[in-house]
């Protein structure tokens, strides 16, 4: 006659417990990097579709209205932050902007009034940028000009970019120590916008006079 026992059931042991936690940490402590690259790339991107949709709202408004639209960027030298405001001129003339309203504002400045997270300008081409009152005015047939001189951003010299194209480049940044990879929007003088990989920018700078290589 055969008889069957049963076992009690084997509860885990202190020791299990906590090999299985440190196995644990461990592979949290191996995912926190690749999450937070994830975030950093999340942030400069989110940035960059902002800049996209503000150039989209600018040609759609300048041909629904007839008025020239202006996108202003408040820095305009390398590693300043990210800022910039949509304008509507009071007429078709890229300098009514002066005279205009304000309609859309953004900022990754460091603490800024909507928590975001601190992006800036790492570079951009062509040089006309780096003048003070070379904003983005789109006109209502949708083409891009510079604002101050009614003229096409300057083509480079070596034609890698195409004519009154530019080209901006963004990063995060946290305590002035650059974070993560950049992204780059190139804004056509059709009036489109959208990203692009990395283009050479130090092969896009043109005469920075407007108009002209």
């Amino acid at each position: 006659m055969n008889r069957q026992f049963a076992h009690p059931e084997r509860g885990t042991t202190l020791i299990e417990l906590l090999v299985g936690l440190a196995i644990l940490v461990v592979l949290a402590g191996l995912a926190v990097p690749g999450v937070m690259s994830l975030w950093r790339g999340y942030n400069v991107r989110s940035a960059a579709d902002d800049i996209i949709q503000a150039v989209d709202f600018a040609r759609t408004q300048a041909q629904a209205n007839h008025r020239a639209y202006v996108i202003t960027l408040g820095g305009t030298t390398v590693n300043a932050p990210l800022v910039f405001d949509v304008w509507q001129g009071t007429s078709t003339a890229c300098a009514s902007w002066v005279g205009g309203q304000k309609v859309r504002s953004i900022t990754y400045a460091p603490n800024n009034s909507k928590n975001l997270s601190p992006v800036q300008i790492s570079r951009f081409a062509p040089l006309d940028l780096s003048a003070a009152t070379a904003h983005l005015c789109i006109k209502p047939d949708s083409r891009v000009l510079r604002a101050d001189l009614s003229l096409p951003y300057s083509p480079p010299l070596g034609s890698t970019l195409g004519a009154g194209d530019v080209v901006i480049e963004l990063a995060r940044v946290e305590d002035t120590v650059v974070l993560g990879n950049p992204v780059q929007v190139q804004i056509g003088y059709n009036g489109t916008a959208r990203i692009v990989v990395n283009r050479p920018i130090e092969e896009l700078f043109g005469s920075g006079a407007g108009g002209n290589p």
